[in-house]
């Protein structure tokens, strides 16, 4: 399998070096979008020929298709001066000058167990919290523009290996119920998994105390205290008052801090998927665009993936949407894709053009009560 920037370059598009004396900086995108376009027509003239052709059906007049996205409001277009708009719908955006990526997303679920965070409109809307309707080669493509090179995917035999890549930052900009303009780091929006089954060994129930107790099993085979999900406070003061045992103690109290929402800290990494070629008709195909945008589980045709062993198996899933912190499904939401190398220089050099708040840094602690 060969990368989609491998894929380009044998299709003889120019280098970095060579364009940029040569071409503006909009010309140089919509060259590298027309050879990739290019390419799809390439690999469809590679499908044999039938011994018998046939004049093209004319189609039907009335085509069903997607419903025209809203118009953006006001606010959230000043968040897009002096971008570049890469597809026909408008929703990956590249800005040279800022060396910014943004994609035009709307919320897809807001409560649900995640394998990634973006995904193509109507691929796997339940396992993420973003949706965009853009094919993946597009966001590809815009990468390539900042001069980005990919990296490689998750490997995991004999032994896991994280993917590599530029990593990138991901800040996102929304307007709340009030229509004030908010920001935040994509990592506030995913925490680590806190609605699972927590254990702890006891030599045997607290007694008197009848099973299930609220969300309290006893596992008599392994001798085993079960707790499922977050505890508040009041739940873990009324448990502790249910035996003085200090395994028992203890148990309670690693289910409460256990069960705190604490925010993913894996860094973004740009992996840059694969390239798949069917033996049988000869087609190639970029494997990104199955789904796998942007992940918080490793796949190895990931667009872009965490850099942290991260399992896709049910019931193993490290991360969920944080409920609390995403606005309503629908809601529009700007995805600010930006290297991480200059983030530090945008975030000193810009400010919000309309004075909201600027964004929280990754490293701020977690509210435990959200």
């Amino acid at each position: 399998m060969e990368r989609l920037n491998c894929q380009i370059r044998d299709l003889g598009s120019p280098s970095e070096a060579q364009l940029r004396p040569q071409l503006s900086t909009t010309t140089r995108i919509l060259a590298i979008l027309a050879v990739l376009q290019f390419a799809a027509i390439i690999h469809a003239q590679t499908k044999p020929a039938s011994d018998n052709p046939q004049p093209p059906k004319p189609e039907p007049e009335d085509r069903s298709g997607p419903k025209p996205l809203a118009p953006l409001p006001e606010k959230l277009q000043l968040e897009l001066e002096g971008t570049t708009p890469l597809n026909p719908a408008s929703t990956v955006l590249i800005d040279v000058k800022s060396k910014r990526v943004i994609l035009r997303t709307e919320i897809a679920c807001r409560d649900c167990i995640l394998e990634m965070f973006l995904v193509p409109e109507g691929n796997r809307e339940h396992e993420t919290i973003l949706r965009i309707r853009s094919k993946a080669y597009v966001i590809h493509a815009a990468l390539l523009a900042l001069g980005l090179e990919p990296g490689k995917p998750a490997s995991f035999s004999p032994d896991f290996v994280a993917p590599s890549g530029p990593e990138i930052s991901m800040q996102l900009v929304w307007l709340d119920d009030k229509g004030l303009t908010q920001r935040a780091d994509a990592n506030e929006w995913i925490r680590h998994n806190v609605h699972r089954y927590y254990s702890a060994p006891l030599s045997g129930p607290p007694i008197g105390l009848q099973f299930p107790y609220k969300n309290l099993r006893w596992d008599k085979f392994n001798n085993e205290i079960l707790w499922y999900g977050p505890m508040t406070d009041e739940e873990r003061t009324d448990l502790l008052t249910k035996s003085k045992k200090n395994e028992y103690q203890k148990a309670i109290e690693k289910f409460y801090e256990e069960g705190k929402s604490r925010p993913m800290t894996a860094s973004f990494v740009f992996v840059g998927s694969s390239m798949y070629k069917d033996e049988e008709t000869g087609e190639e195909f970029y494997q990104a665009e199955g789904g796998h945008l942007i992940c918080t589980s490793n796949f190895s045709d990931a667009l872009l993936d965490i850099r942290e062993e991260s399992s896709a198996s049910d019931g193993g899933q490290a991360y969920e949407a944080w409920t609390e912190k995403i606005p309503p499904v629908g809601t529009p939401v700007l995805l600010v894709m930006t290297p991480k190398a200059n983030t530090d220089k945008a975030n000193a050099d810009s400010k919000p053009k309309d004075g909201s708040k600027a964004p929280v840094e990754k490293t701020q602690k977690a509210r435990g009560d959200d």
